[in-house]
């Protein structure tokens, strides 16, 4: 509605400017020359002679027609001149429409496993873009989910002749390295980038594990330090895994018979991660090899609390002087005094007592157990009885008892599931670092099947035998899963 309004005002005021033009008063009179232009040898003449008169507002009105028609002659001429220029520009945002549509569905393919796929529109995209690094990527993607290495090891080489592209080539080829199981060239892929981007997190944990797989300890520590100092980990777990370092250090120095160094990184190992329970038992048995018999009872009974566990147990026997197993069980009840509820110090003065003969005391920490017995509860029980009543009955049922209890804490890697007798840094399974945990085993009991019901009447569905295609799609299915086809 205002639209039409402002268009009938604008309407309005040209009829009155066009009348106001005509009314105008005065008589204009323009005579033409009769030479238009001389050029020295010739001159150009009208043919005849023009006079023109006109009224004011009629001359204004030409002047302005003809002011118009000159605009819009401009405009058509500049629009002509441009029109190559701007049909090129069209043409080319239309190329890299297609361009980036190919790239698009190419990395979708990438990304649902379909090589065929991803390589036709990989090269579609080749020819349709002039940007390099993004079809890279997609070419050697592409070669990758194809199973030619080959070829994506050469894209991810072209990719290194570009500083845009660099990095990314170099992460390609440490993830074919990888995946052969070459550690060397992938440590020096991870070294080159580490140059370029020190603190992209990625860099610094694969530096990380590669130097402590290649042996290199002191380079694993610098490349956490490095970590934790760029804020790349979390303070807590650079800490922790710092600490396994400086561990594997200690045991490394302990075997090659460097005690002073295997000390020095045992105590860094303990103090970084109070709760590693191999780091403190290491400790202890490196201050008692040196004769600080007290500060290993010292360091092993403030560890106790936050990581109670047999390897402590051991090294604190090694540090007491000799001695009767009473003397002994008094040194373990100080030793468990901030943790003397855990079943791990119910357990060890439990043995304790057995060994001292004190069979009263043994039934008081064993009993405080009997409500969920584990293996060694049971064994330990079976044990009691047999040394304080020579009861052969219950041996041999705390024995059967101990073969349906639950298992005892062992060292177990959260990551496959491999069971370990010692602690390691890595394991020896999965090759996953300070994955190993002190706990028992989950025990999968098959659970009970409801019994039938002998009142209900057994339905028995008789399905139609299956079409050729179908019969023909679940062979496949078999055979793609290595197992016989369906009879």
């Amino acid at each position: 509605m205002l639209r039409a309004i402002r268009f009938l005002i604008l309407l309005v005021a040209l009829a009155v400017a066009a009348v106001l033009l005509a009314n105008w008063g005065g008589r204009v009179s323009l005579d033409l020359p009769e030479h238009v232009f001389d050029l020295g040898i010739t001159s150009f003449k009208w043919p005849w002679s023009v006079r023109i008169e006109t009224s004011v507002g009629v001359l204004v009105l030409a002047v302005a027609v003809i002011a118009v028609l000159t605009a819009l002659a401009y405009r058509a001429w500049g629009w002509i001149t441009r029109a190559p220029s701007q049909l090129t520009r069209v043409m080319g945002e239309s190329r890299r429409q297609r361009g980036y549509k190919a790239l698009t569905r190419g990395m979708v393919a990438v990304a649902a496993g379909d090589a065929e796929e991803a390589q036709r529109y990989s090269k579609k995209a080749d020819s349709l873009l002039n940007d390099p690094p993004l079809t890279l990527l997609l070419s050697a993607q592409s070669a990758q989910i194809g199973g030619d290495e080959q070829a994506a090891k050469r894209y991810f080489e072209a990719m290194l002749e570009r500083d845009e592209t660099r990095f990314l080539g170099l992460r390609g080829l440490l993830t074919q390295a990888l995946r052969e199981g070459d550690e060397t060239a992938a440590l020096a892929y991870v070294r080159k980038a580490e140059r370029l981007r020190p603190t992209t997190p990625w860099v610094l944990t694969t530096l990380a594990d590669l130097t402590e797989r290649q042996g290199d300890l002191e380079g694993a520590d610098k490349a956490l330090k490095d970590a934790a100092r760029h804020k790349v980990l979390p303070a807590a777990q650079a800490s922790r895994r710092r600490a396994v370092i400086a561990l594997e250090r200690a045991l490394v120095a302990r075997d090659a018979g460097d005690t002073a160094t295997a000390l020095k990184a045992a105590r860094a190992a303990h103090k970084r991660a109070p709760e590693l329970a191999p780091a403190a038992a290491l400790l202890g048995e490196l201050l008692t090899a040196t004769d600080r018999r007290r500060e290993a009872r010292r360091t092993l009974e403030k560890a106790w609390p936050a990581t109670p566990h047999p390897a402590l147990i051991r090294a604190y026997g090694d540090s007491l002087p000799a001695s009767d197993g009473i003397e002994r069980l008094k040194h373990l009840d100080k030793l468990v005094a901030g943790a003397a509820d855990h079943p791990e110090s119910r357990l060890a003065l439990a043995e304790a007592a057995l060994d001292a003969r004190l069979w009263g005391e043994a039934r008081r920490h064993l009993s405080s157990l009997l409500a969920a017995p584990g293996e060694r509860t049971c064994r330990l029980m079976a044990r009691l009885e047999e040394a304080e009543h020579d009861d052969a009955a219950a041996v041999r049922d705390w024995l059967l008892r101990s073969a349906e209890a639950a298992g005892d804490p062992t060292w177990l890697c959260r990551s496959c599931g491999a069971t370990a007798e010692r602690w390691n840094p890595r394991c020896g399974v999965c090759k996953d670092f300070d994955s190993f945990d002190w706990r028992a085993p989950q025990r999968i009991r098959p659970e009970a099947l409801p019994a039938p019901d002998p009142g209900a009447e057994r339905q028995v569905e008789v399905l139609p035998p299956p079409s050729k295609g179908e019969q023909g799609a679940a062979d496949g299915q078999d055979l793609a899963a290595g197992t016989a086809p369906r009879a």
